[in-house]
């Protein structure tokens, strides 16, 4: 005989008495499983989930849409069997299908972040909002503990705190909601819940009178799925019921999954290919019931349980060395440098010659391959346990700058004050309990790394050095190997210490010259020079009669000789105003424009050959192209090509505009209606109409000063916002500025362009669809730059691509070591000064130094009016970095400079790493982004931090006060934060 059970209305909250039934998620007879979403219900508070949590089939009679059921009240029935559809007239059923209600639609949600990868879940220690609150942007909301330390949940939407909220002491799982926002007062939800440590609603209660109640789902009996959970739903997407389930069992964030079923939505089949979590692994494993009473393990304490219990599932094996450090460690002493940082790095240095001891095995059946050397070192931490702090691209830094790091990390480290860029996922790890007096242990390698080294106390025969591996990704004899070159070097420090690259990073031979170098521009012109500075010969190759390349010729100089004479025409409108009266209607010449902006190319042009000439530099006109990995051919203008050999190598040549497969550009491009950033230069003067393709940096410049000159614009871009490489707050309200000027339409759909200069049309679609053209004079395709290796015949070289670009390392070696390829080439940031940098960074290594590009301290400006600008990293580009970031900001309008000039539009934003608080990047919006950018380069390249550019003394009135203003802003956050 079947089986029947009640879903009942649950109760959310001691206020609420009914709920209106607004949709079946679930017909009759559909198979139910644990954790499926059955229907949803109105609420006094909002629309929500009816969440079951017994397996079966649906039956009816079920509650019509829009019906009032009471709390408690039958919204319908689960049977057991299939042919049991149906409650008969009369029938009673007492057994009740456990359920649970969830927001639904609730706004959005403030969820338990991820702060590691042995994380899954974390409890909340403190509320700094209430219910009803205010939230702005980057409000610190409450504080969590995590497998590591205490956290700040810091938000990034604006609105109004609301419940359901979990109250202090909840735990509550990784992607789960803490609470939420809403953008109206009115809608805010009032109710705080205490959730157990099974996750599971214990009391909840309405706060403006704090009556507890018990839900039914937390009576005894009623919850029979511990450990076994369905995961919420992702915010923003879709999952299916089954998927749910499975990713509650394993342990897997729904979040980091891409899906694979019907639009997109996350199906069991992907949940399967996810990785466990260790929390997962551990538990799946057998557990043995030991007698006594025990007390909840800690947050870390878990983590520790999780993570060693995972590591059973490694197929490991060990090797033991003895290596003696003797003058290694009098190596260290005479540099001031810690033994550990010292022992660190010749890790490091021995993994250059085998890399596959820094993999680590990937479920299911992959390796992935590292190149950055992440080692954690473990420490003891204050009060007991372990923690594991992470030295970050040791291979990328000398002995000095790992110790300063280290000086700054260990004493947060024993405090468990680290952020978790600083101690999760490291590539390799290193444990020394040879302080303690151990003789010999083995280390524990856990998922993530391929190896973990032990390191006893040293002996008559050395100081044991044991390695314990993974033998899905290395073997026995790659251990000894690497060991065995890992004596060698703790053994012979001299042969490494004073210089980190290869002994002849050129190589030796009978070459025309030590080093050539291809293209003109930047990078190549930087490199060469500073070769040339250090007395190594150079060639270098430039396909023009002078050097200067896209950033002279075509980019930066020539498009800001046209902006500064629109910012002159732009500035007049506004004379009046500050009682400058006569000047506001300006005509603009552009015959006198085209002779002064060409005049001060060639000009610049001539300087730079001269100057080139002048240090020896052999400049050489023509196209090159390799013929094997030692031979350029050269094809100069007139004449004969040539070839010659070279020692190394550095490619520069730029990247040319990219054109988009758009039907009629290509025919536009050839009859000169479509133009690029390479032949917008040509135009016989400032056309009445242009459309731009395109709303990049190049593509918003150009629109503005041709705006400036009485153009009339329309601007298309694809994505969903223009100015997408800017931080996202500037760039839209930037945005709004430009709209006042001209019209912007994203998320645009190019149909077609046709016509001829002066006659173009062009078709497209906004994002509703809806189809318009616009006539113009010309179309301008602003659609970024793309490498063309094509004619360089590379694969003669053995150089390799990564995409369209030439794959490098942070110091600019190709694949093949001995030769270098910067700048436009190599994709990335595509600006003239990181060129220029990654140009001397290239001639450093060649010099042999070690000398690295690092991206995270590069900076830009777009010549827009206001002028957008970065510096660093954004709060997003840290957070996905790991770092615990914060920011503060402010408005230019409050400045008492901007107000002067009447320049108030836009904002400044800095940018600070939480646990440090180094600035890690500044973003603008202001008119004089090109003159402030300075001070804040310096910051970030030299990691400034918040108290050192606080107590720094800025003239007034400047600009320059505002950072000072905006560190002491985020000093006084930090430090209330800490308080609390």
């Amino acid at each position: 005989m079947s089986s029947h059970y009640v879903i009942t209305m649950p109760q959310l909250s001691d206020t609420m008495t009914e709920g209106v039934v607004v949709t079946w998620e679930k017909q009759v007879g559909d198979k139910v499983e644990r954790g499926d979403i059955v229907a949803t219900v109105e609420t006094d508070k909002a629309i929500m989930d009816v969440e079951v949590f017994k397996a079966g089939y649906l039956a009816g009679p079920l509650a019509d849409v829009g019906a009032t059921v009471a709390v408690s009240g039958a919204l319908g029935y689960i049977t057991d069997t299939l042919g049991d559809l149906a409650i008969g007239d009369g029938e009673i059923v007492t057994e009740q299908a456990a359920t649970e209600m969830i927001p639904h639609h609730a706004g959005i949600p403030i969820v338990m972040p991820q702060l590691s990868d042995t994380m899954t879940e974390g409890i909340v220690v403190t509320w700094e909002k209430t219910i009803g609150a205010v939230i702005k942007r980057g409000d610190i909301v409450a504080t969590v503990e995590t497998d590591k330390a205490i956290m700040d949940v810091e938000v990034f939407q604006e609105g109004f705190l609301s419940g359901p909220l979990a109250g202090v002491g909840s735990t509550v799982e990784v992607a789960h909601p803490m609470a939420f926002i809403v953008g109206d007062a009115a809608q805010v939800n009032d109710t705080e819940v205490t959730l157990s440590a099974e996750h599971k609603v214990v009391e909840s209660h309405h706060q403006k009178n704090h009556v507890a109640t018990t839900p039914a789902a937390a009576k005894p009996g009623s919850v029979a799925h511990p450990g076994a959970k369905p995961v919420a739903r992702p915010a923003g997407r879709q999952a299916s019921p089954y998927a749910r389930k499975m990713a509650g069992e394993t342990g897997v964030d729904l979040s980091q999954l891409a899906g694979s079923g019907p639009a997109g939505v996350i199906v069991a089949q992907d949940v399967a290919r996810a990785r466990p979590s260790m929390a997962q692994v551990a538990h799946s494993l057998p557990q043995v019931e030991v007698p006594g009473t025990g007390r909840p393990m800690s947050s870390m304490e878990k983590a520790v349980s999780h993570a060693m219990t995972a590591a059973l599932t490694l197929p490991t094996f060990d090797v033991t060395f003895n290596i003696k450090p003797e003058k290694l460690i009098a190596a260290a002493k005479a540099r001031k440098v810690s033994v550990t940082v010292a022992i660190a790095k010749a890790c490091s240095v021995a993994m250059l010659k085998h890399p596959m001891m820094n993999n680590c095995y990937q479920p299911v059946d992959k390796i992935v391959e590292r190149s950055n050397h992440d080692f954690g070192v473990a420490v003891a931490a204050d009060g007991g346990g372990l923690v594991v702090p992470i030295l970050h691209n040791i291979e990328q830094k000398s002995l000095e700058q790992l110790q300063a790091e280290w000086s700054e990390l260990m004493p947060r480290a024993r405090a468990r004050k680290l952020s978790p860029n600083e101690y999760a996922n490291p590539t390799f790890t290193i444990s020394n309990m040879g302080m303690f007096g151990v003789t010999h242990f083995t280390a524990i390698p856990t998922p993530g790394i391929a190896a973990i080294m032990a390191i006893a106390a040293t002996g008559t025969d050395g100081m044991p050095v044991n390695i314990t591996g993974d033998h899905r990704v290395v073997n026995g004899a790659h251990v000894a190997a690497y060991l065995a070159d890992l004596k060698q070097i703790i053994e012979n420090p001299e042969s490494w210490l004073e210089s980190m690259v290869a002994a002849n990073p050129i190589p030796e031979g009978d070459w025309d010259f030590p080093v050539i170098v291809i293209g003109g521009g930047p990078g190549g012109e930087d490199c060469a020079r500073d070769l040339v500075e250090h007395g190594v010969k150079a060639a270098m190759i430039n396909n023009a009669p002078l050097p200067g390349g896209e950033c002279l010729w075509r980019g930066c100089i020539p498009s800001k000789a046209w902006r500064h004479n629109a910012d002159l025409m732009r500035d007049r409108a506004h004379d009046a105003e500050k009682g400058i009266t006569g000047t506001n209607i300006p005509k603009l010449d552009w015959a006198t424009l085209e002779t002064r902006r060409k005049a001060i190319l060639q000009t610049r042009g001539e300087l730079a050959l001269k100057t080139d000439k002048g240090v020896k530099i052999d400049v050489r006109e023509g196209f090159a192209s390799f013929v094997d990995d030692h031979t350029i051919k050269i094809q100069p203008p007139a004449g004969d090509a040539y070839t010659l050999r070279f020692g190394a190598a550095v490619i520069a040549p730029g990247a040319p505009p990219f054109v988009p497969p758009i039907p009629g550009a290509r025919e536009g491009l050839d009859s000169g209606g479509v133009i690029t950033s390479d032949t917008i230069w040509n135009l016989p003067a400032p056309p009445k109409k242009l459309a731009i393709v395109g709303g990049g940096v190049i593509g918003v410049e150009m629109a503005q000063i041709f705006r400036d000159f009485g153009t009339e614009i329309l601007m298309l871009e694809a994505k969903d916002r223009i100015l997408a490489e800017v931080e996202e707050e500037i760039a839209k309200q930037l945005t709004e500025l430009l709209k006042q000027e001209f019209s912007v339409v994203t998320s645009a759909k190019i149909g077609g362009i046709a016509g001829t200069p002066g006659k173009m049309k062009l078709d497209y679609a906004d994002a509703e669809g809806k189809n318009a053209s616009f006539d113009c004079d010309y179309v301008l395709m602003a659609t970024g730059k793309r490498p063309d290796t094509s004619k360089l015949n590379l694969e003669s070289a053995g150089v390799q691509l990564d995409g369209a670009a030439i794959k490098v390392d942070t110091r600019g070696r190709t694949s093949v070591p001995h030769i270098y390829a910067v700048g436009d080439v190599v994709g990335g940031y595509m600006l003239a000064h990181t060129a220029a940098t990654q140009g001397r960074v290239a001639a450093s290594n060649l010099l042999g130094e070690d000398h690295v590009y690092n991206q995270d301290l590069d900076c830009g400006v777009t010549f827009s009016r206001p002028q957008a600008g970065f510096v660093g990293l954004s709060v997003a580009q840290a957070k996905a970095k790991g770092i615990d970031a914060v920011e503060a900001k402010m408005p230019m309008s409050i400045d008492a400079k901007a107000m002067i000039s009447g320049e108030t539009h836009g904002m400044i934003k800095l940018v600070a790493d939480k646990a440090t608080q180094k600035i890690i990047g500044v973003h603008f919006l202001a008119e004089h982004t090109d003159t402030l950018i300075g001070e804040a380069v310096m910051m970030v390249s030299a990691g400034m931090t918040l108290k050192q550019v606080a107590q720094a003394i800025h003239p007034h009135p400047t600009q320059t006060e505002l950072f000072g203003e905006l560190a002491r802003r985020l000093m006084s956050r930090l430090r209330r934060t800490a308080k609390r």
